[in-house]
């Protein structure tokens, strides 16, 4: 006779405290599979927004290239940069530093909502030169009037106290123009006398509307995105401009640099861009000047660089000099009136140092980087 246990009372307890048990175990193996594919999920998500953040901030520098501070920088030397990726989802801060002479690097650290995340990125860009059709110290594409003791020189010629200029180039034209019949010339240069260049005065059928605002890859718009704004209006005060030690200040609009070598300024080209009419009496600047208006000069004004009116060029009285390069478009087919003491000198290496300093900055292919 097979034996059995009389008292089977509290297994079924066992069984039921086994199954809970286990029961336990699985939501608790399943709660924390859950939470860590949550947390792995909203890693990512922060990942994802701190390297949006860096991306951003890369294609924010390099697409709004700061051309009047950072083309001026010594090689070697960086500044900072920070702002907020779009939407508001992430930070960003690095710098731009000089590695050579046309190269540049950006580098990004983005940051995710909460600033816990963070992403690395850099890039090398390069300057890329802006290709203004200059053949002649002034160039014009409706009438133009010369006289007085006006004088257009299209000889090349170095500024005064310039040491670091190469060699003269050869002679432009003095006036370029598509249709000479346009000019008129009277009083003292009424003969034609104060037109100077080879030849002195250029009729060419190609100065069209293109000639004033495409500039090889980026035309007129573009460019003027790149510049600093300077309000419409009559200015007597264009002049260097230094803070308490002596350093060139170049967030002050009316410094365009300092052409007659004397100061920290001597190294700095802006490029300014006018939407409208500007009127400047006396002092000096240098650079590339972008008038989306009139432009009207006297007081002996002087400017080193290239200079593009899309309006009216008017200088009278003790007028102003250009050393570089004039464009006047004068798109409202008033006369382009240059009297008084005028002067008009080409200068390739005014023209030159000008649009290296207008340069925008151009991605290198396959040059991106990231840093885990």
């Amino acid at each position: 006779m097979t034996n059995r246990a009389i008292n089977e009372r509290g297994a079924a307890l066992i069984v039921a405290i086994l199954s809970m048990v286990v029961m336990g175990g699985l939501v608790t193996a399943a709660f924390t599979t859950t939470w860590m594919e949550f947390r792995l999920a909203d890693n990512t998500r922060r990942a994802a927004q701190a390297f949006g953040a860096a991306d951003f901030g890369l294609a924010e520098t390099i697409d709004s290239w700061n051309v009047g501070v950072w083309n001026n920088m010594d090689v070697l030397d960086s500044i900072a940069v920070s702002g907020t990726s779009s939407y508001g989802h992430g930070t960003y801060s690095g710098y731009v530093k000089r590695m050579a002479d046309e190269m540049f690097l950006v580098m990004i650290t983005g940051k995710d909502k909460s600033g816990n995340n963070q992403q690395r990125v850099g890039e090398y860009v390069r300057l890329s030169g802006v290709m203004v059709d200059i053949q002649a110290a002034l160039t014009v594409q409706g009438p133009t009037t010369i006289g007085g003791a006006a004088q257009i020189v299209g000889a090349d010629s170095t500024p005064s106290g310039w040491s670091d200029c190469p060699p003269p180039d050869s002679t432009q034209s003095g006036i370029r123009m598509p249709d000479s019949s346009l000019l008129t010339t009277q009083g003292g240069c009424s003969d034609g006398s104060c037109i100077a260049g080879d030849p002195p005065l250029e009729e060419d059928a190609s100065v069209t509307d293109s000639t004033f605002s495409q500039f090889g890859d980026i035309d007129w718009g573009e460019l003027a995105t790149y510049a600093d704004t300077l309000a419409p209006g009559t200015y007597s005060g264009i002049n260097p401009v230094f803070d308490g030690s002596g350093n060139c200040t170049t967030s002050v609009l009316t410094n365009w640099g300092d052409p007659l070598n004397t100061s920290d300024c001597s190294d700095y080209y802006p490029l300014m861009y006018v939407p409208g009419n500007l009127k400047l009496t006396g002092n000096v600047g240098q650079g590339m000047l972008l008038i989306d208006g009139n432009l009207e000069v006297s007081g002996g004004f002087e400017f080193y660089g290239v200079v593009i009116v899309r309006g009216r060029l008017s200088s009278t009285g003790t007028g102003g000099h250009f050393n570089g390069a004039v464009m006047a478009q004068n798109v409202d087919l008033d006369d382009n009136k240059i009297l008084g003491s005028a002067l008009v000198q080409y200068s390739s290496c005014a023209s030159n140092k000008a649009l290296k300093g207008a340069s925008v900055a151009g991605r290198l292919p396959s040059r991106g980087f990231v840093y885990r």
